[in-house]
């Protein structure tokens, strides 16, 4: 039994390599991370919904479960960065790895995040209250 390419919905908006994809747990937004950007799309209808330009080449996002009001993303700097998805804000800043962090995925209920590096590390940062 062999694969079969199937296209659904493709899009190609962006000059970078797509390298992290994510379906929201309420099945509302897609999130990505391409070059030094984190998008937020539409799961429904495919449109852009946020896009916030990042300080450095971004691996991995997540966007929080259970009230989806943050998002975090990290990559080459080796920083793990949390933010607000309504404004793009940074609400905190974590640094812990010593080498580039390839990936990020929050716990199901939104009151921890772990990331994984390069270093061969896997962190584990819990959410503020705020």
């Amino acid at each position: 039994m062999g694969c079969k390419e199937r296209k659904d919905r493709a899009h190609n908006n962006t000059s970078s390599p797509v390298t992290s994809t994510e379906v929201s747990q309420d099945g509302r937004y897609i999130t990505t991370a391409d070059g030094s950007t984190v998008k937020f799309w539409d799961a429904n209808h495919f449109g852009l919904v946020k896009s916030y330009d990042m300080s450095c080449t971004v691996e991995s996002a997540s966007l929080e479960p259970k009230h989806g009001n943050k998002f975090v993303a990290a990559g080459e700097d080796m920083w793990v960065r949390l933010f607000d998805f309504h404004t793009g804000e940074e609400i905190a800043c974590n640094k812990g790895h010593h080498g580039p962090v390839h990936c990020v995925r929050f716990s199901p209920g939104g009151e921890s995040y772990a990331s994984g590096s390069e270093d061969g590390t896997i962190r584990i940062w819990h959410t503020s209250s705020s």
